[in-house]
């Protein structure tokens, strides 16, 4: 976790850290370069935005995301982006990938971080030995520079991965300390959260932006386990995940200015 200084490369000292070049499975968290690969897209060729992609034969998964709840058998580019933000749409993002290729998300990842963190292959309903054993891998250290490069939107593409963040309304994870609306991220003192959480079998992570008229704070916490642990390990990794939450918002919260 570290605090953003003043400037647009300024950073402070990490507050905390733990094994943060570790490389782990990370669930959706690599869907993180796919919005960045598609708003770079867009940036070159604003007419993407609006161009309509079919439900990807062959990639169909009734998963995480509201798709393939819908009637709509085409959603355009700029649309699909908005749902694998806001929650994580699986059917959204195979036909986002299978629209810009893996390559170009992956090269993506490669350019923006370098600790190996990428998004390997597309979502799956079942992951056989033919496929990636993780849809995405990652390592805390990348997406803390992930975090604050959304957060200082230096760029126009960054900037539409950081508007469609907004829409996000996964809070249940480390910004559950947040208590923010899941569905409007309002809060009366100004704090606000940007984030993207991943949860598969034996991973739960959240990395993000919280900010208030205090400053910014940017994190990233990433847990992995063996599937096979005792019963009750995920719930008690959720729970760790909502403590450290808590510390970071009180943090937050000693660093507004007093009323």
């Amino acid at each position: 976790m570290r605090r953003l200084g003043h400037g647009p490369a300024a950073t402070e000292p990490l507050l905390l850290e733990q094994d943060p070049e570790r490389v782990l499975g990370t669930a959706s968290l690599g869907k993180l370069f796919l919005l960045r690969a598609v708003s770079e897209r867009i940036d070159r060729d604003r007419g993407a935005a609006s161009l309509l992609l079919p439900r990807p034969e062959g990639l169909e998964v009734e998963d995480s995301g509201l798709w393939w709840h819908l009637a709509a058998p085409r959603l355009t580019v700029g649309d699909l982006a908005v749902l694998v933000a806001s929650c994580s749409d699986n059917l959204a993002a195979n036909a986002l990938i299978d629209w810009i290729g893996l390559q170009a998300v992956q090269d993506v990842a490669r350019q923006w971080v370098p600790g190996g963190s990428t998004l390997c292959d597309f979502f799956r309903g079942h992951r056989g030995p033919e496929h990636p054993p993780e849809v995405s891998v990652g390592c805390a250290q990348d997406y803390l520079l992930v975090m604050e490069d959304i957060a200082r939107a230096a760029t126009p593409a960054l900037a539409t991965v950081r508007s469609w963040l907004r829409t996000g309304v996964d809070l249940s994870l480390v910004a559950a300390a947040a208590r923010l609306d899941p569905l409007s991220h309002y809060h009366p003192r100004g704090l606000d959260c940007v984030n993207k959480t991943g949860c598969d079998v034996g991973v739960r992570a959240d990395v993000g932006v919280l900010t208030s008229p205090g400053g910014i704070l940017v994190y990233a916490v990433l847990a992995s386990w063996d599937p096979s642990a005792e019963e009750g390990t995920a719930e008690a990794v959720i729970e760790d995940m909502r403590r450290l939450g808590g510390l970071l918002v009180e943090h937050m919260d000693h660093a507004m200015p007093a009323r």
